[in-house]
């Protein structure tokens, strides 16, 4: 035992003020006798040694006083702790495409896995090892351990994605845990080479590599497109898919397309090292899942298939409020040659807000209604200013008006100085500024619209036309009136090109849900999302999801981790969508020029440590300081009752 703090001993010099306070304060007790014979007997000395008489509660005081001053001095007992510690091991196992790669005694990932269960197995009992599972994305499947049996658990329900390899992120997670332990050191299986990753330059020997592959020959679909413009019939539609050849030598194999599971395209192709083709396909009939298929002699099969969705053709219910038809005339032109929008007029007199729900577009042509119609809506050539008396309401503003158009003058024989050729509704539009405007009205775009076209202007240039999405529909407003030009005439062909534009852009079946993807990436739902949902993955696994009932739209769904079809079911809700490789990085299984590195992990020695360890006990003293200073109390009570003190 000992002492930390030596000084507090020096309180013990208050003992002796407590027997001053003793010496000065103790009480004389009057006793009346009869006669002084018997007192003249004593010494004087006797008697005044009775003056001070040691008792208990003096003692109980002084006891109290040396907890105190012991517990000042912090006393501790001093032992010996031997540690016995292992190594840390970090564990990064790829499991991204590639790695589904043929090998002699199967595949890159299975041979990956059984040195994992390797390594386990060679774990001492003070070892400890972390495993982390890396393809796009990294997730620690298991945290540090010693138990071999929850190890093995983890690594033996592994299973290699159709994803890409994001090794940089999975190995700079293991750097993070490795800076925080001791005797650490990461071992990273992958077919990948180290040079690629930055964090092996900086960690150097702390990071081991093991790289698996000997077969490279190849040949992957990287691409599947159908172009469907809406108005197209399914007979017009095109599909293309592209075939690449990673090997370095010749390869040969059959195209299989697929509309719905039936054949309808198949090509014998021959390509020669590194060379891709592209074949086109027709025959479309219908809408559904297209598949593509690729038979060929080659190491990889993830990439060997590829879908793509063929939309369905709907027809658009357009509503026209107009007072005047020569702009009807003009949309029956549109209608007649494509078969794909249905055009009603009415007059804006017999307009309501609820005729417009049963439409899929509204065009308001030099009218604006009092109320938002949300509906996709087309604005063209909006008055100055509106009232409508036919309600009770001549002389007032048009509330709705006013959020959408501030617009400012009235510009004759316009000349176009700029538009967005990026916005979907302009285009294929070139050499604009030849094209004759009349007359046209200069609006202020809303904070939540992008300007389409500008004019000249004083003293900046005038926006006429702008789009956006105004309460979650989509908006565009045109400062001219479309009735002005014959879309028949070749002259107006820049016109009609952008009438069409802005009917495709405003139809509500050509949504911008990504029905065709990426895997690794999110699937976005662009619709409202409420209740419980299943995915259920190409594998046949359903992954379930729960929404309050205030969720919003552009829902993120992760676990797209497989090349397939993907359906989304739940509350009247079912989507079906497609995800592909193509990622050249993984169908190109040839190994880089690097040197091959084995795996060489062996159990490590085991280092023992003695740690002396101080362990303070002076705080449990104070718990018998109430206990003393109780037991004064009564003591002093008794004597004080008794009448002794």
């Amino acid at each position: 035992m000992g002492f930390i703090n030596l000084i507090a001993f020096s309180y013990l010099s208050l003992f002796g003020f407590v027997v001053l306070l003793y010496f000065i304060n103790k009480k004389k007790n009057i006793v009346e006798v009869p006669s002084m014979m018997p007192w003249m007997v004593l010494r004087e000395d006797v008697v005044r040694s009775r003056l001070f008489k040691i008792d208990i509660l003096f003692l109980l005081q002084l006891l109290l006083m040396l907890l105190l001053v012991l517990f000042l001095a912090r006393p501790y007992l001093k032992s010996s702790i031997i540690n016995i510690s292992g190594k840390n091991v970090i564990l990064i196992i790829d499991s991204s495409a590639s790695m589904q790669t043929t090998e002699t005694g199967g595949s890159r990932f299975d041979q990956a896995k059984s040195d994992a269960l390797k390594m386990v197995s060679k774990l001492s009992q003070w070892d400890k090892m972390m495993v982390i599972s890396t393809n796009s994305s990294s997730t620690i499947i298991s945290e540090f351990t010693n138990e071999k049996q929850k190890l093995s658990n983890a690594i033996g329900n592994l299973k290699p994605k159709d994803t890409g390899t994001n090794l940089e992120e999975g190995v700079g997670l293991g750097v993070s845990f490795l800076k925080n332990v001791d005797n650490g050191q990461i071992y990273v299986l992958t077919d990948r080479s180290p040079s690629a990753v930055n964090s092996y330059q900086s960690e150097g020997e702390k990071i081991k590599f093991t790289r698996y592959g000997e077969n490279s020959a190849n040949v992957a679909i990287t691409s599947l497109d159908v172009y469907q413009d809406m108005f197209k019939d399914y007979t017009e539609r095109e599909a293309y898919v592209t075939i690449k050849n990673y090997s370095d030598g010749d390869k040969d194999g059959i195209v299989n397309v697929y509309l719905n599971n039936e054949i309808i395209k198949k090509s014998e192709i021959e390509l020669k090292g590194g060379e891709d083709r592209t074949l086109r396909i027709d025959k479309l009939s219908a809408s559904g899942i297209l598949k593509a298929e690729l038979e060929v002699n080659d190491y990889l099969s993830v990439d060997n298939t590829a879908y793509a969705i063929v939309h369905e053709i709907k027809p658009i219910k357009i509503l026209l409020v107009s007072n005047d038809n020569k702009l009807e005339r003009e949309l029956e032109k549109i209608q007649n040659g494509t078969h794909r929008i249905r055009v009603t007029r009415i007059k804006t007199t017999d307009y309501v807000h609820d005729i417009a729900q049963k439409y899929d577009v509204a065009i308001f042509h030099e009218y604006v209604p009092n109320r938002n119609p949300a509906i996709n809506s087309l604005y063209v050539f909006p008055p100055l200013r509106t009232s409508y008396p036919e309600t009770g309401d001549a002389g007032k503003d048009n509330t709705f008006h006013r959020s959408l158009f501030t617009i400012t003058r009235v510009i004759k024989n316009t000349r176009i100085l700029d538009w967005d050729t990026k916005h979907p509704a302009m285009r294929h539009l070139e050499n604009m500024d030849d094209l004759s405007i009349r007359s046209a009205i200069e609006m202020k775009p809303p904070e939540w619209s992008n300007s389409l076209i500008k004019v000249a202007g004083t003293p900046l240039d005038s926006t006429i036309a702008f789009a956006g999405r105004y309460e979650g529909k989509r908006v565009i407003a045109l400062g001219f009136d479309l009735s002005d030009f014959d879309f028949s005439e070749s002259r107006n062909l820049k016109i009609l090109i952008m009438v069409l534009n802005v009917i495709q852009w405003l139809n509500p079946y050509e949504v911008e849900e990504n029905l065709k993807m990426l895997t690794g990436r999110q699937y976005s739902a662009n619709y409202t999302m409420q209740g419980e949902y299943e995915l259920m993955d190409p594998e046949g696994e359903t992954h379930k999801f729960s929404f309050e009932n205030n969720t919003s739209e552009h829902v993120l769904l992760n676990k797209i981790e497989y090349a397939g079809e993907y359906v989304v079911t739940g509350a009247n809700v079912k989507r079906v969508f497609v995800a592909n490789l193509f990622d050249d990085k993984e169908s190109d299984i040839r190994l880089e020029p690097a040197e091959k590195k084995e795996l060489n992990f062996e159990a490590s020695e085991t280092k023992t440590s003695v740690e002396d360890r101080k362990s303070e006990f002076g705080k449990y003293l104070l718990f018998f300081t109430p206990f003393l200073l109780l037991l004064e109390w009564l003591i002093y009570y008794k004597k004080v009752r008794a009448g002794t003190e």
